[in-house]
């Protein structure tokens, strides 16, 4: 039952490792960001890539109602880009990878006087990976001050609720370490 249990458990923790959002970000640190409080997005509508996957106005609202509310939650106001104390931009991009992962091992040993061995069987696949970037900008110089960016395997789904759980984890966990020293 155990020799069961275990390459299933193995399989299990691979798929779950694949999904996490993996986050990277960077800033200017001669940026003071504590008098920001409002903010407004650069792009009214989503700059068109010329990619249906990405050219998605689904996508685009789902990713919009997502930093607002993650702004809000934050104390952030929306207002008019004239007003706003920094500029919001998100870009969407998919990546493919080539990933590999070691299935099984074995070591046999031989009869009757001969040689043993040891073998192993290794997969290689390829998979989208997505990048959501979401940019803080100041609006007076149009230069970027802060930038999040969201990588993870993809996988198509026609759920629209998992899209959307997917891109708000994402989403939050980009944004978590906004501003810098919060």
């Amino acid at each position: 039952m155990m020799k069961r249990l275990y390459p299933a458990c193995i399989a299990a923790a691979l798929l779950a490792g694949c999904s996490t959002v993996s986050v990277t970000r960077d800033y200017d640190p001669e940026t003071d960001f504590s008098p920001l409080k409002t903010y407004a997005w650069k792009h009214d509508m989503q700059p068109k890539t010329g990619n249906a996957r990405i050219d998605n106005d689904l996508i685009d609202q789902r990713v919009r109602e997502s930093v607002e509310a993650t702004l809000a939650a934050k104390g952030y106001t929306a207002v008019d880009s004239e007003e706003a104390d920094f500029l919001v931009a998100y870009f969407i991009e998919y990546k493919q990878r080539i990933g590999g992962s070691s299935i099984s091992f074995g070591v046999g040993t031989g009869g009757m006087g001969r040689y043993g061995g040891v073998g192993y069987n290794t997969s290689v696949s390829d998979y989208d990976e997505g990048h959501l970037t979401i940019d803080i900008i100041n609006p007076s110089t149009d230069k970027t001050i802060w930038r999040g960016v969201g990588k993870r395997t993809t996988y198509e789904s026609s759920n629209p609720r998992k899209v959307t759980k997917i891109i708000n984890k994402a989403v939050s966990r980009i944004l978590a370490k906004f501003p810098p020293g919060s």
